[in-house]
């Protein structure tokens, strides 16, 4: 939560909004317990920041252990949804405590900063600042203190991303270049080095991710069986999510990735896209599959589209789905946890020959 004076200097239609949201970002992690029985369950560490005098919070998931591992294992990246206004890491435990436990990989989720208090590109920052600590050689003391006593490393050629609405945007993010504006996994790399050098192989997991900020929910195409949303939640995602992202800039790359120029997905990047029916992201999405088609980039792409679900209901509890929308929440998971590992199988298969 962001220091009450710093909340108090925002004007009142945005401050009583952006305090209503961020209640469900108080509740403790012990809750995890009920929400998340089978676990792991995270650690809170603090990641570098570019910024000085601040570092990132993220939550840990480490894979259960019977003893000390011999060898580095996989990392995944999860960023949570909420249009850069709303959301927390809670949300996403149930999702990475099961990438843990079944991947046998440590999941960092990232608590990146929101608008109202924080403005457009610093969530972008955050998740690019995370994944530099993931990839240095040496892991910050935080993470370091953490992995050692259990015998983990963190394996540094099998990193996968993934996100959700907002979360996959930043996800995206991380595996594209744009002018001026290199990835993580290409910054410090000159034209010699990437021409030399074997291109780096990056899974990514997309739940309905945004790749065109440029219209607000309220004003995108709705699907036809899509019911209108109770005029409360319309004007609340119009009034907070510009105070994150300006208007002016919602258009650029790094906040419309799907808008980026061609060749902008890193060559070695590799999608798993899932696509729920009843989205007003559906159109953008499509577009965006489209166009990477166009490119040359259809045969990077795997599309997984689901009928008669809504945009987040991976994210919601099982209580609130129902039994049809539960089942397509556990046939997703499971899909996302069969390209990971048959990704990096078939990465290691390649290695060896």
């Amino acid at each position: 939560m962001a220091p009450l004076s710093t909340l108090l200097r925002l004007p009142l239609a945005v401050l009583w909004r952006a305090l209503l949201v961020r209640l469900p970002r108080l509740v403790p992690l012990p809750i995890l317990h009920y929400t998340s029985p089978l676990g792991p369950h995270p650690v809170r560490v603090h990641l570098p920041s570019r910024d000085p005098g601040r570092s990132i919070p993220v939550l840990v998931f480490l894979p259960p252990t019977s003893s000390p591992s011999s060898h580095p294992v996989p990392v995944h990246l999860d960023f949570h949804g909420g249009g850069f206004v709303l959301g927390s890491c809670l949300e996403e435990a149930p999702f990475c405590a099961r990438f843990a436990r079944e991947l046998g990989a440590v999941v960092i989720s990232v608590d990146y900063r929101l608008g109202p208090v924080d403005k457009f590109p610093a969530a972008v920052h955050d998740a690019e600042d995370v994944l530099h600590s993931v990839l240095s050689l040496s892991a910050p003391r935080e993470l370091s203190a953490l992995l050692e006593p259990q015998g983990l490393a963190l394996d540094r050629e099998h990193i996968s991303l993934g996100g959700f609405s907002s979360g996959g945007n930043l996800a995206l993010n991380l595996a594209q270049s744009v002018e001026g504006w290199a990835s993580p996994f290409e910054a410090g790399r000159g034209k010699e080095d990437k021409e030399d050098e074997v291109e780096r192989e990056i899974p990514l997991v997309l739940f309905y991710p945004s790749f065109d900020a440029r219209l607000l929910p309220s004003q995108r195409t709705r699907p036809p069986n899509l019911p209108l949303p109770h005029p409360f939640w319309a004007s609340l995602s119009n009034v907070l999510i510009p105070t994150y992202l300006p208007r002016r800039l919602a258009a650029h790359p790094r906040a419309s990735p799907g808008l980026a120029p061609r060749g902008s997905l890193l060559p070695g990047a590799r999608v798993l896209l899932v696509l729920p029916e009843l989205d007003t992201l559906a159109g953008q999405s499509g577009e965006w599959v489209d166009r990477m088609e166009r490119e040359g980039r259809g045969g990077d792409l795997r599309v997984r589209r689901v009928e008669r679900v809504k945009h987040g209901w991976t994210q919601m509890p099982d209580r609130w789905l129902g039994e049809r929308e539960k089942g397509t929440k556990e046939e997703v998971y499971a899909e996302a946890i069969r390209f990971l590992r048959g990704f990096w199988e078939e990465v290691d298969a390649g290695k060896q020959e």
